[in-house]
């Protein structure tokens, strides 16, 4: 039987590695362009998240992002603006997220979304010399989903210095996926898909495969990682000619416990979402806007008894448009600036 010197020491390695391939570039998870579809669990940074077994967490979560900043491959189409043409969504993801402790280590969860987007352009209109700039919106249920966590070493066993969290989840195609508005043309008024960007839902079933961790390194410091990728086999909504992509979210970074206020603390780290031009599995055709954008991402978690809530703004410094399948030049694709994400969550 190992000696308790040794035993940390190696899963001290362990999950260094693993936390590691967590901050990885996109190489490993993917290429990609606009915000991902659904963003992952919450983010851990100590033993607060083992849950007692019995026990339930309910959990909401929103985000905010306004994209109007072309990229075509790594160039920003300044021209666009300059000209007063670019695209502008206006995007709010509200989450609702109930999680069952099965046992210390296994945890159930399911997440009920519910998205309200606004889009406004002249191309889609009137086209972009008529400078009359209209708005299409969509919102309502996004597309359901459940997931299983599972700790790798036992949180019963004095783990309350590291652990790493496995999630395996699945996504129903709950959401409306052929939402519609109406469009201005030159023949009048007329009813229309709108974007795919702002489909609540995508129309396919998919599932998804996360990786949590954290470790103390120093008193009131520690390192966390966290990556999710979405698998969407199916290939696309046939009445719309939009695909139905897979997507992907990694980040990680370091969270210092504030000594001068009780449950407070502070992090910064990086991160990485997106699109890819090619799913893992399953046909890529049909209309998607692959790319991915690189943020560093302060926030501050504040927490009292039972409640606990999170604030993180990642703010954009790369932002890519990739290319999409069987194609070798990019199209252009619009970014935000920076996302705004709020969390709380209370214990039952």
């Amino acid at each position: 039987m190992p000696t308790t010197h040794s035993t940390p020491s190696r899963r001290l390695a362990v999950l260094t590695g693993l936390l590691g391939l967590l901050a990885l570039p996109a190489v490993s998870f993917g290429q990609g362009c606009l915000i991902a579809r659904g963003g992952g669990n919450a983010m851990i940074t100590d033993s607060s998240a083992y849950l007692e077994p019995g026990t339930w967490q309910l959990s909401t979560a929103y985000r905010y992002f306004k994209s109007h900043r072309h990229f075509a491959g790594n160039d920003e189409q300044t021209h666009r603006s300059d000209a007063g043409i670019e695209v502008y969504n206006w995007s709010s993801f509200y989450d609702f997220t109930a999680t069952y402790a099965w046992s210390r280590r296994l945890s159930l969860n399911l997440t009920v979304p519910y998205v309200h987007h606004n889009r406004s352009s002249l191309y889609e209109h009137l086209g972009n010399n008529s400078g009359q700039r209209f708005l299409t919106s969509a919102s309502g249920l996004a597309d359901l989903r459940g997931s299983a966590t599972w700790w790798v070493f036992n949180p019963n066993t004095d783990h309350l210095k590291g652990n790493l969290a496995v999630s395996v989840g699945l996504k129903a195609p709950t959401g409306v996926y052929k939402a519609r508005d109406i469009f201005m043309r030159s023949g009048g008024p007329m009813e229309r898909y709108v974007d795919s960007s702002i489909q609540p839902g995508d129309g396919g079933w998919g599932w998804s495969i996360e990786l949590q961790g954290f470790r103390s390194i120093a008193h009131g410091l520690s390192i966390y990682g966290n990556a999710f990728y979405a698998f969407n086999p199916e290939e696309r909504v046939e009445e719309t000619g939009f695909s139905i992509p897979d997507g992907y979210m990694a980040r990680g970074g370091f969270d210092f416990v504030v000594p001068a206020v009780k449950g407070l603390s502070v992090s910064l780290g990086g991160r990485i979402e997106g699109v890819p031009g090619n799913d893992a599995f399953g046909n890529s055709r049909g209309s998607r806007r692959p790319g991915f954008a690189v943020a560093v991402e302060p926030g501050a978690t504040f927490s009292v008894g039972r409640y606990a809530g999170t604030i993180t703004v990642p703010v954009a410094v790369y932002r890519a448009r990739t290319t999409t399948f069987g194609s070798s030049r990019a199209g252009d694709a619009a970014f935000a600036d920076w996302t705004l994400n709020l969390s709380f969550s209370v214990r039952l």
